[in-house]
């Protein structure tokens, strides 16, 4: 089936589930709001609690559709002007018919689908919690995870010989690269991983996450005591073996009694670990009756990390074990909903003064007010590249859309900036950019499609590898959608029979 027929069916299938919409539903459907999930889900559930009032059927909707786009909530007073960015035809959505916030409120709190507030017993589909709108299955996971982090940040400190740990930092940590005056955040990363049941060691890309989590667990096994039992993992099997080889190849960087302290350390996925049980998607082998062994779990990615899943974990991870979350909090959240790395570590909170003190005692920090905040220590430093790829990273990070376009007109080297207008006539740099851009991704493509049908593995991983196209939004002319639709008309007129039965 070609893309454009693929098109087609999916427009008649919205048509049929309109007909069977009504009220608000029909007009948040219609407008492009909702889709049939969202539909059905609200009617379904609102069927079996009879009579339910339709600002309730539109709020569960909605509430459906913040799962389907990361969020596990939805606020009633707010949503009217957070929907927009997914809503799929050009209507002004502000035009619809939305109910009265406060009287919204009120109709959600009356009806028997909602348990209002926090306090309240679950078995209602619903639950109204500080004025956010859950299904109860993702309330109850939040709480869980919520409850887990605060007996974990409040439990007692972890045994360890913090003469032995200082001692270790200079042979650890050299401070090469630094500028004079610069923190070595990594090393101070490390301590307090090492004094914490739990902690986050968060950062962009090039700023050292996995350098600094190979030296953690050297200044680990450095402790009098028996060889602590460590645990290495990752959202997806990709993420897994980049773990294990980064971790290895930043240990192979220490000292010969440290690599052997460390030995031949593995990465699995988070499923692995966890014990992936084929019968039941949504639980593990290792659960809060049956907890993991280690004493340090270390994960990476957590931006990828769903709600359910860090819920999952945090039962399984024993309260004496450390556990350590690393990744990026800007990075692209999970697939299923919530965002718990980037929640934890922009969390409001004071400093740890047990934690200040120990890190005062180590040097490592002036005074106790400038301890971490529930234990998450940014790495800013970028070792990986420097420049105008280093300003720009900072800019985007910081949302400064006026610093982002001076860095890419700057003319700098290691930045190319293609201004390519695809709705606008274009200009003769614009169709040159374009020019430019159909040839990476044709010759990327086809190298791709040809090592595939040849079966060999590992160049088509390589080819798809070569070229990445970006975009920052999902619709519009510069959405994933229009782009997809370009990049499938290149790949046809570059490869006979592409798109073709829907497959190549």
């Amino acid at each position: 089936m070609s893309t454009q027929s693929r098109f087609a069916v999916a427009v008649a299938d919205r048509a049929l589930a309109v007909q069977a919409a009504w009220g608000l539903l029909a007009a948040f459907d219609q407008a492009g709001v909702l889709n049939p999930a969202d539909v059905h889900t609200a009617e379904t559930v609102c069927r079996i609690g009879q009579g339910v009032d339709e600002r309730v059927r539109l709020a569960l909707a909605l509430t459906v559709r913040a799962l389907r786009n990361g969020s596990v909530c939805i606020d009633l007073r707010t949503v009217r002007t957070t929907a927009f960015d997914e809503a799929e035809s050009a209507i002004d959505i502000s035009e619809l018919p939305w109910p009265e916030p406060d009287e919204w409120i009120q109709a959600c709190t009356a009806s028997p689908l909602v348990a209002d507030g926090a306090d309240q017993p679950g078995g209602r589909p619903l639950r109204l919690a500080g004025g956010l709108l859950y299904l109860e299955r993702y309330w109850q996971q939040e709480e869980l995870v919520r409850a887990q982090l605060q007996r974990r940040f409040a439990a007692p400190a972890p045994d360890i010989d913090q003469s032995r740990l200082s001692a270790a930092f200079p042979r650890l940590f050299d401070h090469e690269g630094l500028a004079p005056g610069e923190a070595d955040r990594q090393q101070l990363a490390a301590a307090v991983s090492a004094l914490s049941r739990v902690s986050v060691l968060a950062g962009g890309p090039g700023t050292g996450k996995t350098t600094t989590v190979a030296r953690l667990l050297a200044l680990l096994r450095d402790q009098p005591g028996p060889a602590l039992r460590i645990a290495l993992a990752a959202p997806t099997g990709k993420a897994a073996a980049r773990l294990e080889e980064a971790v290895r190849a930043a240990t192979a960087q220490l000292e010969p009694d440290d690599q052997h302290r460390l030995g031949d350390l593995t990465a699995s996925t988070l499923h692995r670990l966890l014990g992936w049980l084929p019968s039941n998607r949504s639980r593990f082998r290792h659960d809060a009756t049956n907890q993991l062994p280690h004493d340090v779990v270390i994960v990476d990615e957590m931006s990828m990390v769903s709600l359910t899943l860090m819920a999952r974990l945090l039962e399984a991870v024993r309260p004496s074990a450390r556990l350590v979350l690393v990744g990026d909090p800007d990075q692209l959240s999970s697939v299923e909903a919530g965002a718990v790395l980037a929640d934890i570590a922009r969390a409001p909170g004071t400093p740890d003064a047990n934690l200040g003190r120990r890190l005062v005692e180590l040097d490592l920090i002036s005074d106790q007010e400038t301890a971490p905040v529930h234990g998450v220590v940014q790495l800013t430093h970028t070792w990986r590249f420097g420049g105008a790829i280093n300003a720009l990273a900072r800019a985007v990070r910081g949302a400064d859309a006026d610093a982002v376009v001076a860095v890419l007109r700057s003319g700098a080297s290691d930045v190319q900036f293609s201004e390519v207008d695809l709705e606008a006539a274009p200009t003769e740099a614009s169709a040159r950019a374009l020019v430019g851009v159909t040839a990476q991704v044709r010759a990327a493509g086809v190298a791709m499609l040809e090592a595939a049908r040849s079966g060999d593995i590992a160049a088509a991983l390589a080819a798809l590898d070569r070229h990445r196209l970006l975009c920052a939004h999902r619709r519009g002319p510069y959405g994933v959608l229009r782009w997809g639709l370009e990049v499938e008309r290149w790949l046809a007129e570059a490869v006979p029979g592409y798109g073709e039965d829907g497959g190549w």
